[in-house]
């Protein structure tokens, strides 16, 4: 049985030979002292912290990985059954119809292609130009027939291609 009186009178007896040095001591090296010892306290929190957080990391991504790991294994054996199936019964596969992925066009052929027009973009700014314009100052693409037919009618178009807002100013000639 352990003796706890005895390691208590020991632990005292060192606490006292601490305190007779450190009492010894001149004030700055008592400072030194305390300041060293908060110092080497931080330290060790921060170590534990890292430490802990550092398990919790490996822990958390070697669980997704056996999960990741498991869901491919199950994966592959239920198409090897669903394979097994229909080699088996020899019914036929169900078509799936897969969704072409949408990848966006190119500029150039975006202009290839006659640009639909859509209604007007809420924009606080139109450029005024003059209503025979055939070409955006933004982009530099010529106005499409739709556009400058709507930029007739309307007094105001936006482009198809970079969504810049233009609005005619009517031209009067004094004569």
């Amino acid at each position: 049985m352990v003796k706890w009186n005895g390691i208590a009178d020991q632990a005292f007896l060192y606490w006292q030979e601490f305190l007779q040095w450190f009492l010894s001591v001149p004030i700055y090296g008592q400072v030194l002292v305390i300041v060293g010892a908060v110092a080497v306290l931080i330290l060790a929190g921060i170590m534990v912290y890292y430490v802990l957080k550092g398990t919790a990391y490996l822990i958390y991504y070697v669980l997704k990985g056996v999960y990741l790991l498991l869901k491919a294994i199950f994966l592959g054996i239920y198409k090897l059954f669903e394979e097994l199936y229909y080699s088996i019964t020899g019914k036929p596969r169900p078509v799936k119809k897969e969704k072409e992925p949408e990848v966006e066009p190119d500029v150039s052929v975006a202009q290839a292609k006659e640009p639909r027009i859509e209604k007007s973009p809420v924009l606080k700014h139109l450029t005024p130009i003059q209503p025979d314009a055939v070409y955006c100052s933004e982009c530099g693409n010529q106005f499409t027939e739709q556009m400058q037919q709507k930029l007739h009618e309307n007094g105001n178009v936006f482009c198809v291609y970079c969504g810049k807002g233009y609005k005619a100013n009517a031209i009067e000639i004094a004569q």
